[in-house]
């Protein structure tokens, strides 16, 4: 397109069917805050360690429950307890390794429609669950729901959206899991009791349920459907989404065949697509894991050993696993058991009004993501996150409730500005091309096991240093503002080349 042109051609814009699909896409993004936060509320009565009853005058065994042989709670320990919070991360670990193969292989769409279905019988083992073990696989196989959702949603939206528009409407997939977060703690209003508990864990099979059906109402990725060599397909779906805009839907298509080496009509196109049975499947964000110069699959073993990719791989490592040792799990997986100890009948109430403020706010940076950058807000975020738990600290020392959940809030606030959004969005700008399908895995895995580091970690570290504990995410977040003020480049409208690394 020339220079003209350019100028002739009108700012992409969000279409009713583009603003529809990313909400298609996001909902595996509200299940996976809502399984990550599931436990919260109602854990206390859950493992028996509290009771709470609704109808004083019936007794349990009474109750529709009661009736039909489901136990009241499951009696657990602290560190079973933690085990069955921090469990899900394994299985999101093992769903994200193998979701982005199998989307490339059978498309986002369909493979969605499977993952709904793992998402359904999880937490239907979850609501029917009277023993350990039962708690412990449901917990599981949600995760693996959860940790395939949280690579194909943003692979989903990446592929539908204007490149002027990815960077805020990649940021609501961190929106929706904060809606999923939101709504667990809404109905844990009503049902986090000793009674009712189970009706938390059947909800998820229901946003499941809802998310299978909406999938019948959008396209394919785009993307996906030109890498199977479907070009015409692929322009269909991007005129829907643009709002009828043809030139630019072939332009789209045009501009994703040359940033991968290839033109519509060329043969190397067409050797590519015919040297495998399945049409060379997309990968994460670039929806083609090949080299520019040779169309090979980039190797694990070569992400690992070529300097090309030593500062990026540093980098993403740095950044993923951050977003969770600076402790913001420690309010999403256990807050109302944080909260209980100053405020003990208010502390499901207070984390509802954190789940609010975190949806809110996480809106709120979406529209300035792709305008200040993402290393200021990096910085800035981890910086507040830094000061924030060194006061949420002194809140529980202290038995200062207000300091407690004033900070808490502060600490909420900062991390969903920047920690929260940005860490996923930036892995593909801060890897080469070829190698940001590998990249978007391996960062995803550095997220969950630090995940399952600080879910398992922090009620056993909290009974032992009680609100001391949150002095080491002081620490850690003040180091990690530090290393991306002296190590991370600006990628906001950068290409590969262009990227400064400091040694």
């Amino acid at each position: 397109m020339s220079e003209t042109e350019a100028l002739m051609t009108p700012k992409p814009r969000v279409t009713t069917s583009l603003a529809f699909a990313t909400l298609v896409a996001c909902f595996g993004s509200i299940q996976y805050g809502y399984h990550m936060a599931e436990l919260n509320a109602p854990g206390q009565v859950l493992s028996c360690s509290k009771f709470e009853s609704p109808w004083p005058q019936t007794p349990y065994n009474e109750t529709w429950l009661g009736k039909h042989a489901f136990k009241q709670c499951i009696e657990l320990s602290e560190q079973q307890m933690g085990l069955a919070t921090s469990i899900f991360s394994i299985g999101g670990l093992a769903g994200s390794l193998y979701a982005g193969k199998l989307a490339d292989r059978y498309g986002r769409k369909r493979y969605s429609f499977f993952n709904c279905i793992i998402g359904i019988l999880g937490s239907l083992i979850l609501f029917r669950a009277n023993t350990y073990a039962q708690l412990v696989t449901g917990r599981f196989i949600v995760g693996v729901c959860c940790g395939s959702s949280i690579v194909v949603t943003p692979l989903f939206i990446s592929e539908m959206s204007p490149k002027e528009l990815r960077g805020s409407l990649g940021s609501m997939n961190q929106v929706c899991i904060n809606l999923g977060i939101l709504l667990t703690q809404l109905l844990a209003l009503k049902y986090a009791d000793s009674y009712r508990w189970r009706w938390i864990m059947l909800a998820g099979a229901a946003l499941a349920l809802i998310n299978l059906m909406l999938l019948y109402k959008i396209d394919e990725s785009p993307l996906w459907l030109a890498s199977q060599g479907n070009l015409e397909g692929a322009e269909s779906v991007l005129r829907d989404l643009r709002g009828g805009d043809s030139r630019r839907s072939r332009d789209e298509v045009d501009e994703w065949l040359t940033a991968r080496g290839f033109s519509r009509n060329s043969n190397t196109y067409a050797a590519a697509r015919e040297s495998s049975p399945l049409n060379t499947p997309a990968s994460q964000q670039s929806s083609l894991q090949t080299s520019r110069d040779s169309h090979s699959t980039l190797s694990l073993v070569q992400y690992f050993t070529d300097p090309r990719y030593a500062k990026s791989r540093w980098a993403v490592t740095a950044i993923l696993m951050s977003q969770q040792f600076c402790g913001i799990n420690s309010i999403i997986f256990y807050g109302v058991k944080v909260v209980s100890g100053q405020l003990p009948q208010y502390a499901i109430l207070v984390n509802f009004a954190i789940s609010i403020l975190n949806v809110l706010v996480t809106f709120g940076a979406s529209f300035i993501i792709d305008h200040w950058g993402r290393r200021p807000l990096l910085i800035a975020s981890a910086s507040a996150m830094s000061v924030a738990t060194a006061f949420v600290s002194a809140g529980i020392v202290a038995n200062n409730a207000v300091v407690l959940v004033t900070f808490t809030f502060i600490y909420v606030a900062v991390f969903a500005i920047g920690l929260g959004p940005i860490p996923f969005l930036v892995i593909s700008e801060l890897s080469p091309p070829e190698a940001s399908g590998i990249a978007q895995s391996y960062g995803t895995t550095c997220n969950w096991v630090a995940t399952f580091i600080v879910g398992y970690g922090f009620p056993l570290l909290s009974q032992q240093l009680n609100g001391y504990v949150f002095l080491l995410f002081t620490a850690y977040a003040a180091g990690f503002a530090v290393y991306v003020w002296f190590k991370i480049p600006e990628t906001k409208g950068k290409q590969q080349e262009q990227l400064r690394w400091r040694e």
